[in-house]
């Protein structure tokens, strides 16, 4: 069997964690892969979709195409998987109108005319499925190998309260400035962690501000007692699959998120992390982890038991390749 994956850039997160990182695991059981990026120009996508005839499953990550083009990709697949784990059909936030037309016609047409479709969590599940009854859900995953468990958390006297992704996504944490600052007035030993490609200052709160680097993420997660995911409750937002909320856990960080989307089914409030639905529950939830050293201990070790557990990688390729490989047999008895 031989599968070509499509993807928009192999520095994107999903890229990385919903494809690159499961070639080994493809390799290991006897599948060709060959990854593709997605041009920028018309002509060069129609060049690249050509070749796509030589390959079994032709498995697209998350971008939706106009018409022409997906017509052509999908004459040019033999079987066609649709892959996405963000909110495609809607604007993010920071938009003023979120519902765009277009994407959700182009989400539509891709999910309708895709052999099977895989969504990173149950509300995309869920909306694929008004479209095509062959949708399955597969959460993004975590190389536990790669993900080392934090060994020792820090003393109270100085802790790091962090948050770690891109530029897109910064706007959730300045959006809680007032939170962080008021920690930083209760608790003057505090300092905050942004590991991004952007930052921002706060006025109440020391801020560290690391360049996010691949090669340094663990080491970074490691320097980091407590994880922040504060995300607002809109159709986007709640399309997130909970990644950097995985991160955190992974290492063994307990974490405090909003209870928005998926967060809520991976945190068991107050068992491996914490759910703050307003200002006030930010700021107490915070508070219990930073006075007690115990909590933070037992909620780190638990948090990444669930990981092990639900998220790993290897739980994700083995359903993965199952159902790429009873795609290529024409299977009907695959379930989710």
């Amino acid at each position: 069997m031989k599968i070509a994956f499509l993807v928009t850039r192999l520095e994107k997160p999903s890229a990385r964690y919903r494809v690159l990182q499961f070639i080994p695991s493809f390799n290991n059981n006897g599948i060709e892969t060959e990854v593709f990026v997605i041009p920028q120009s018309h002509w060069d996508r129609i060049k690249l979709f050509r070749k796509l005839k030589n390959f079994d499953i032709v498995f697209l990550q998350k971008k939706i195409f106009h018409l022409l083009e997906f017509t052509i990709l999908r004459r040019q697949s033999r079987l066609l998987v649709y892959d996405f784990d963000d909110a495609v059909m809607y604007h993010d936030p920071k938009k003023k109108n979120k519902f765009s037309q277009i994407r959700q016609h182009n989400f539509r047409r891709t999910v309708k005319n895709a052999d099977i479709v895989i969504a990173g969590n149950e509300y995309l599940k869920n909306l694929a499925l008004r479209e095509n009854p062959s949708t399955y859900s597969i959460p993004t995953s975590i190389n536990m190998d790669r993900y080392t468990e934090k060994q020792q958390l820090k003393s109270s006297d100085a802790l790091v309260i962090g948050w770690i992704g891109s530029k897109a996504t910064l706007f959730y944490l300045e959006g809680l400035k007032h939170v962080w600052d008021r920690i930083g007035e209760l608790f003057p030993h505090i300092k905050l962690k942004i590991v991004s490609d952007m930052f921002f200052d706060c006025g109440k709160i020391p801020v560290i501000k690391k360049s996010w680097n691949y090669d340094e993420e663990i080491e970074d997660l490691h320097t980091i007692d407590i994880g922040l995911m504060p995300l607002t409750d809109d159709p986007w937002s709640q399309g997130k699959c909970g990644f950097k909320l995985l991160q955190y856990m992974a290492v063994g960080i307990p974490a405090v998120c909003s209870p928005v989307g998926v967060n809520s089914q991976i945190v068991h409030d107050g068992i491996n992390s914490f759910l703050a639905r307003d200002s006030i529950e930010w700021i107490e939830k915070l508070s219990v982890l930073i006075e007690n050293s115990h909590v933070r201990d037992r909620m780190g070790k638990r948090a990444r038991e669930t990981v092990i557990k639900y998220y790993s990688i290897e739980l994700a390729s083995r359903k993965l390749i199952e159902l790429l490989k009873a795609l290529n047999t024409r299977n009907p008895r695959i379930r989710d």
